[in-house]
């Protein structure tokens, strides 16, 4: 079994940081921000190749599940799960496509074909392209996050204030756990257990990035594109400017944080190479 760590999960409202290259022409990112949305990332164009791209199998081959009936007994349990509403009830992974393809595989009429295998992973792999991601961060000190998505420097970190209290069913806030490996899932979860099937594919990652300590504001239902948010679940309160953000950047970061009525700082560094932040002004 691979070790973990977690994040533990705040009570209340907390501070998070979310890290921005530079704007540059035609993607004005610090314009956008006073439209009172989010831009939730597509996750295939994260630097994680396997982000959101979990291992699926089906793992119902082999010795263990080869008795006679087997997969009769099991398309009979899960044709009784689909057929009481209740017993989904808040299992945000499940979308009316994808229970339309379960109760497919489980009905009485069904024939068994190889071809179902790749159906149905390519039901569940169509439901998780879906979900778009805000990467968020408990740091903003933190000196690999500021190199790595903030152009070394160049760029701005939003400061944001959230609510883990006011989740609701398009948005969830999934503080991400770091394994020695990536685990590999089967299509049962999906079948049977879709409540932690959807947060182990959501908050799941390599140990190798363990260090941005990533909390995620997960959309259900868009990508790569700006979402309105209610400000009562998640709000901006800050603009920090980069180290190396340019002076005309600087400037236009300054007034969209008065637009926005929020603090605008400039971290800088120590000779010993501690960040620290002042008022920008």
């Amino acid at each position: 079994m691979s070790a973990q760590l977690s994040l533990k999960l705040p009570s209340l409202s907390r501070k998070f940081y979310r890290f921005q290259s530079a704007s540059t022409p035609g993607d004005d990112r610090l314009s956008k921000l006073e439209c009172g949305e989010i831009w939730f990332s597509d996750p295939s164009s994260f630097n994680d190749p396997f982000d959101l791209n979990p291992n699926i199998k089906n793992l119902f081959e082999g010795r263990w599940c080869s008795a006679p009936g087997f997969n009769t007994a099991i398309r009979k349990a899960l044709s009784c799960l689909l057929a009481d509403p209740d017993m989904y009830q808040g299992a945000l992974f499940l979308d009316p496509t994808l229970v339309s393809e379960f109760q497919a595989w489980a009905g009485d009429d069904f024939q068994y074909e190889l071809a179902w295998d790749t159906r149905l992973l390519n039901a569940i792999q169509s439901r998780i392209s879906q979900f778009g991601v805000v990467c968020l961060t408990p740091h903003w000190d933190n000196r690999l996050m500021w190199a790595h998505y903030a152009k070394n420097g160049q760029g701005f970190c939003v400061e944001y204030e959230v609510d883990w209290g006011k989740q609701t069913p398009n948005f969830r806030y999934v503080p991400v756990q770091y394994a020695s490996q990536v685990p590999e899932l089967c299509i049962s979860e999906a079948m049977f257990t879709p409540h932690q099937f959807l947060y182990r594919v959501l908050a799941t990652k390599h140990a190798d990035w363990a260090y941005e300590q990533e909390v995620r504001l997960v959309c259900l239902s868009h990508k790569g594109k700006n979402v309105t948010v209610d400000p009562k679940f998640v709000r901006i309160t800050g603009l920090i400017a980069g180290y190396a953000m340019p002076k005309p950047m600087q400037a236009h970061l300054i007034e969209t944080a008065g637009r926005l009525g929020v603090k605008a700082s400039l971290v800088e560094a120590h000779l010993h190479g501690n960040l620290f932040v002042k008022p920008l002004t």
